[in-house]
């Protein structure tokens, strides 16, 4: 009977430990929807588009606990003078009433940069910004067809890019920014910012 009881206890605590899982959002009390601007890997981020607030989703485990989606970061290869860098996300309506009826599941901000770009490349991008000039925003649903790709200008601020252990078998970058953007007039990003961790060994150059 004593063994029951501590087995018991043991699965309580297990699960109340497990459960203590916390979806890093920091509520802006300026932009309701929106989560603060931060630097510290928190894997979150958030904007309007066309004054709704999105975010980027998050997984849920049985046993408790809450991971937020990661960002991908890849180089396309172009046949151009230039090369691509992709920076994107998933996103959903930040209202769990209305998650599985976004128009938008994903958003991605294009850049362009040299053939000879690399990883240190990127971290040296830390303070800089990225106008309308240059950059492109891509939004998109879970068809992948024509109608569901939709595609225009951003504007993109990196407050802080850096790299985490060096020395481990794992580092990870820690990106914190800025964006907005529009694709025509009908469709406005504002007040975008983002606060991910990425691991180095995700990233393709």
């Amino acid at each position: 009977m004593k063994l029951i009881n501590h087995f018991f206890k043991t699965c309580v605590l297990l699960l109340c430990f497990c459960g203590c899982g916390k979806r890093n959002f920091f509520p802006d009390e300026d932009d309701p929807g929106l989560s603060i601007l931060s630097s510290y890997g928190f894997n979150i981020a958030s904007a309007y588009i066309n004054n709704v607030p999105y975010i980027n989703p998050y997984k849920k485990f049985i046993f408790g606990g809450i991971v937020n989606s990661s960002p991908t970061i890849t180089k396309i290869n172009t046949g151009s003078a230039f090369d691509t860098l992709s920076f994107s996300w998933a996103i959903q309506i930040n209202d769990s009433t209305n998650s599985y009826s976004s128009p938008y599941q994903y958003i991605s901000i294009l850049m362009p940069v040299s053939k000879s770009f690399t990883r240190s490349d990127l971290v040296a991008m830390s303070g800089q910004r990225f106008s309308s000039n240059s950059g492109k925003v891509i939004l998109q649903s879970f068809n992948y067809g024509p109608s569901d790709f939709l595609s225009g200008f951003s504007n993109i601020y990196f407050v802080k890019i850096n790299q985490t252990q060096p020395d481990t078998s794992a580092p990870r970058l820690l990106l914190s920014g800025l964006f907005n953007g529009n694709i025509g007039d009908s469709i406005l990003i504002t007040k975008g910012r983002f606060d991910f961790q990425i691991s180095t060994n995700a990233i393709n150059f």
